[in-house]
């Protein structure tokens, strides 16, 4: 860019001051990217931009106090009158420009859509992309410091029409290829490894499978899993009970039915250090096919038979364990009604797709769930490896609050105990029955 000072009268730091003024704060907030309907805009203060000055006018001093006139005039020409002009140098942060220009690429609403995979649990499913545009990123660049240097602040975005890339399950398959991996686990200090399943494709037979049907939008293949030998589950890494807690039912045949089906899901459960349960996930659906009965259940705060009922018990019996092992709880909800074999704020109830319980293991290492039923108990064990500063016993304990309109009104505390003896409280719940 050009630009005319008259320096005759100015010191050298007097002249770079007001050249940096006329300059540098023409600058505006924003330059404005259009395409299409679309408008994008590039702060300008953050990528940096400002014009380099110093040595233009180091030059322009120089000739004006000297009266030396260069032949090769082309990056500052004539001197008349101590007036020049100089052609100004565009700085700017090359790596936040480059970090725009690809945000802008990413967000144009008719951009080339490539194919895209993800498995879910043992299948592969690919998508096919679809045709679009794909943004000129170095002509946009160019554009942009050519713009900035003419204070030209509207630009039009470069795009080129283009077709997506043809499915490439050789690449696929390259990029999800895992060997299977034993659970291990070193000690001094105690290091846990997970296990990992491993996994592949069959590229041949899924080429077949897209060969006799090129033009679908989405494939379906089965992937080969390979479990590992060893699983965290069978290494001896969970010495200490972390906590236990049971409660009594009643042994109607089909209520017991289902609460030994819904523990045996859980019994046996392995959380890592940060992984996540969730009831529904377990334990599934509750289903004919799956072998659930009807039984008691609430439903509106009364009592009839519903498929599956009783399995809230071993929702209730689990969630008073995790507490105990002093584990966090994400989702828990409380019945409709109080239950028989527990006191309000200790209940935890279960609605498949509705009310879930989940909880994360927070603690330092891997946790082991085991439920049984039998014999009148429901019963759950969470163990682990205790380590810092672990407390004695930790309780849910329920508090009456008294009546409030239809409803009873419960309180719930986390109640932590040493040497036998309470050392702290935090409220954990206030719950209305009918």
């Amino acid at each position: 860019m050009l630009i005319g000072i008259g320096v005759s009268n100015l010191k050298e730091e007097e002249a770079l001051q007001t050249l940096e003024t006329q300059l540098n704060d023409a600058i505006p907030e924003t330059l404005v990217l259009k395409y299409n309907e679309n408008t994008y805009a590039i702060n300008l203060p953050a990528l940096e931009v400002r014009f380099a000055i110093e040595k233009s006018v180091e030059e322009a001093y120089s000739i004006g106090r000297t009266r030396n006139v260069v032949k090769d005039l082309k990056e500052y020409i004539q001197v008349m009158n101590h007036t020049i002009n100089i052609e100004s140098e565009l700085q700017y942060n090359d790596e936040k420009l480059n970090e725009f220009i690809t945000q802008i690429s990413e967000q144009l609403p008719d951009k080339v859509q490539e194919y895209t995979y993800y498995i879910e649990n043992d299948k592969l499913v690919v998508n096919r992309g679809k045709s679009g545009v794909v943004l000129n990123q170095e002509e946009l660049k160019n554009r942009i410091l050519t713009n900035l240097k003419e204070r030209n602040y509207e630009i039009e975005v470069p795009t080129n029409q283009t077709l997506p890339k043809e499915i490439d399950l050789q690449a696929i398959r390259d990029e999800i290829y895992t060997e299977p991996k034993d659970a291990s686990y070193t000690e001094n200090p105690i290091t846990i490894e997970n296990q990992v399943i491993g996994i592949d494709l069959d590229v041949a037979n899924a080429q077949k499978v897209m060969d006799a049907s090129p033009y679908l939008e989405q494939y379906i293949f089965d992937l080969i899993l390979t479990n590992p030998t060893i699983f965290v589950k069978d290494l001896n890494v969970f010495p200490d009970t972390l906590s236990t807690f049971s409660t009594n039912y009643v042994n109607n045949p089909n209520r017991t039915t289902n609460l030994i089906l819904a523990a045996s899901k859980i019994n046996g459960t392995v959380l890592m250090p940060g992984e996540s349960f969730s009831f529904d996930q377990i334990v599934g659906e509750r289903t004919v096919a799956a072998g659930y009965k009807n039984a008691a259940i609430f439903v509106n705060g009364e009592v009839e038979d519903g498929l599956a009922g009783g399995i809230c018990q071993i929702s209730s019996t689990l969630y008073d364990a995790v507490v105990g092992a002093n584990l966090e709880i994400t989702e828990r909800h409380n019945h409709s009604k109080l239950t028989s074999y527990l006191a309000g704020g200790k209940d935890a109830t279960i609605v498949w797709g509705r009310y879930d319980l989940k909880f994360v293991n927070n603690r330092q290492y891997p946790i082991k769930i085991e439920m049984s039923v039998q014999n009148g108990v429901a019963n759950a064990t969470i163990y682990g490896i205790k380590s810092g500063e672990e407390y004695e016993k930790i309780t849910i304990e329920s508090q009456y609050v008294g009546v409030a309109g239809a409803y009873r009104v419960y309180n719930a505390y986390k109640v932590y105990y040493q040497n036998g003896a309470e050392v702290k409280r935090e409220f954990l719940s206030r719950d209305l029955y009918k």
